[in-house]
């Protein structure tokens, strides 16, 4: 057989192989489609849960009311219960569920239950220790809302046996076909596996280039993710307080509305600090960061750069000090020195408790500077330490704790770009220690 023809014969093998996968793909797909839309069709899977969650936080809410009106100690905090009862009614009466209670008969009664829970706002928020008459009122709403809320919760589930089982035959027969397609399929890629391999090893050099480039598109996709889950958080608290002072304006006192106000300061702040974080690893990128040297006042520049901390964190303690050997003056760019400490002085403040002291030294080491920051907060453990400076990086000790991890690599940069080097020692559960090396210029 000439070699023309096998590779007809393959062509003919590989594109009869391709369209039979696409074909038991699409088939595949949308039967999984009819299944997954089978079981959206009810919400009563978890329905039960979302009702009894709402009872239990009215009944959480009564409780914390004749707590502190009684001014008995309770676990149950009043303003926040109550700001989770109209979380869970508004959640209830949104989208699937409210089709669901519409249902059963109960979406109405719900919203008359909604409006008489926003109806005592002020009484929740101005309830005072022997107020009996208005934790009585307070009372009168949440007790009728307990009980339709059990009976809602009775009915619903009465409704997800019924359906049920007419589900469970339908996903069961879909279910079938889809497993013996995905055997189809199977087949079909081991089939195109054997005749794509002798191409696939000519164009190794290529694939490889190819998985490079993919692993960095999955990287830059991650930071934008990250980030734009980062930028969400402050605008999410914006968007609340606003709404909050353009709602309840005229009610609210002068220090609530400064507290609101204060609250989208600082999500201002934290949208300004990851969008020049940003920016500044953009440019290090593209090597548009220059270098300003200067003489400049060692004490005064570590000493600034902890007192703008502290104004950020007033109640965190930081501590300075200077050693006695430590020259006067340095010569270096002083504002890239600030963002390293900066940012070596906030990622020991975010990653240690709050009655710990975060501590700034400086030692001469030969012809260098060494600036360390020291905190005794959760240290990262042995096998991530070789990526502490990897570009959004984050241990996994600081997986609940916002950040995007560009601040060491940033910084590590800068420390560069400066002739310096960063270098760190770290102990899971103890503490971790920064140190900034900078050379001494006379």
């Amino acid at each position: 057989m000439t070699p023309s023809r096998r590779a007809a014969i393959g062509y003919v093998l590989t594109g009869f192989a391709i369209v039979s996968f696409a074909v038991l793909l699409g088939f595949a797909l949308m039967r999984l489609s009819s299944t997954e839309a089978e079981t959206r069709r009810s919400v009563t899977d978890n329905m039960v849960w979302v009702l009894e969650r709402t009872r239990s936080t009215t009944l959480l809410l009564d409780k914390a009311v004749a707590s502190d009106v009684a001014n008995m100690p309770y676990e149950a905090d009043r303003q926040l219960q109550y700001d989770l009862l109209l979380s869970r009614l508004s959640q209830l009466l949104e989208g699937p569920q409210a089709r669901h209670l519409e249902q059963i008969g109960f979406k109405q009664t719900i919203a008359d239950h909604q409006k008489a829970v926003l109806a005592i706002e002020r009484d929740i928020a101005d309830l005072k220790q022997g107020d009996v008459d208005a934790a009585m009122q307070i009372h009168e709403v949440t007790a009728p809302l307990v009980t339709d809320l059990g009976h809602a919760a009775n009915r619903s589930m009465v409704v997800h046996w019924d359906e049920t089982g007419a589900r469970s035959d339908a996903i069961n027969a879909s279910i079938a076909q889809v497993i013996v397609s995905v055997i189809a399929l199977y087949g079909l890629g081991l089939l195109i596996c054997v005749i794509m391999v002798r191409a696939l090893l000519d164009k190794h050099l290529a694939q490889q280039a190819l998985l490079h480039e993919q692993k960095m598109r999955e990287a830059y996709r991650s930071f934008i993710d990250l980030v734009s889950h980062q930028f969400r958080t402050p605008l999410a608290v914006i968007d609340s307080s606003m709404q909050r002072i353009s709602r309840d304006r005229a009610a609210m006192t002068r220090d609530e509305i400064v507290q609101r106000a204060g609250r989208v300061r600082q999500a201002v702040a934290n949208l300004t600090r990851l969008m020049e974080m940003t920016l500044k690893s953009i440019r290090l990128e593209g090597g548009q960061l220059e270098v300003s040297m200067q003489t400049c006042d060692t004490a005064e520049l570590i000493n600034g750069v902890a007192a703008r901390q502290r104004e950020l964190t007033p109640e965190r303690r930081i501590e300075v000090q200077i050693a006695p050997e430590t020259p006067k003056n340095l010569v270096t760019d002083p504002l890239l020195v600030e963002q390293i400490l900066t940012n070596l002085l906030s990622n020991a403040i975010k990653y240690s408790p709050a009655n710990e002291v975060v501590n700034i030294v400086t030692r001469a080491e030969a012809d260098r500077l060494a600036i360390s920051v020291h905190d005794m907060g959760i240290g990262m453990s042995k096998d991530e330490q070789s990526r502490v400076f990897t570009r959004f990086f984050r241990a996994k000790t600081a997986r609940n704790i916002s950040g995007i991890g560009l601040g060491l690599n940033i910084s590590q940069k800068l420390s560069d770009l400066l002739g310096g080097t960063l270098r760190f020692q770290s102990q899971q559960g103890v503490g971790s220690t920064f140190t900034l090396s900078l050379p001494l210029t006379n």
